[in-house]
């Protein structure tokens, strides 16, 4: 297999690594975003991740060819082709470094996994307090209009003191 694709395949790895670290820290600084109730914040966030999926999706995409195109060049089935397989087509030098981002890949794919259930699940109860508080509103919407003249503060009491 040549050493270029190889290379490249790596690169593209570590960019991947890298897009889903930074998804990472987004998840995290989102939901501040969500508790400090910035609309603003959340709604930048919500854009920059989707751009990342975007490009994670990209990635993905190019990783798949280039993976395919390495394994037909070995003359081996690129469908089910294992993780060890994948590694023993390559040079020591370049399975150590594969083995390595494999490695890094795996562990920040399960921390964006984690963080995207308790992301999910935040998502989840803000939209149950959204419609709690639509409801809440929607019953009391007439009862504390302000009356002709006066101001929204003028209580019964306060007249004529």
């Amino acid at each position: 297999m040549k050493r270029s694709q190889t290379g490249q395949y790596i690169v593209l790895l570590k960019r991947r690594v890298a897009s889903l670290r930074l998804m990472a820290r987004e998840l995290l600084e989102c939901r501040e975003s969500f508790t400090s109730m910035d609309l603003e914040a959340i709604r930048e966030h919500v854009l920059y991740q989707k751009s990342l999926c975007f490009e994670i999706r990209a990635l993905d995409d190019e990783l798949r060819v280039l993976g395919r195109q390495m394994a037909v060049a070995s003359g081996l089935q690129p469908e089910g082709m294992s993780r060890a397989a994948f590694e023993g087509l390559c040079d020591a030098d370049s399975s150590l470094q594969l083995r390595q981002v494999m490695d890094d890949l795996e562990v920040v794919q399960r921390r964006v996994r984690r963080l995207n259930r308790v992301y999910a699940g935040l998502l989840r109860r803000s939209r149950r307090s959204i419609h709690v508080l639509i409801n809440v509103m929607a019953n009391y919407i007439g009862a504390y209009s302000s009356s002709p003249g006066g101001s929204a503060w003028s209580f019964p009491w306060w007249v004529g003191m």
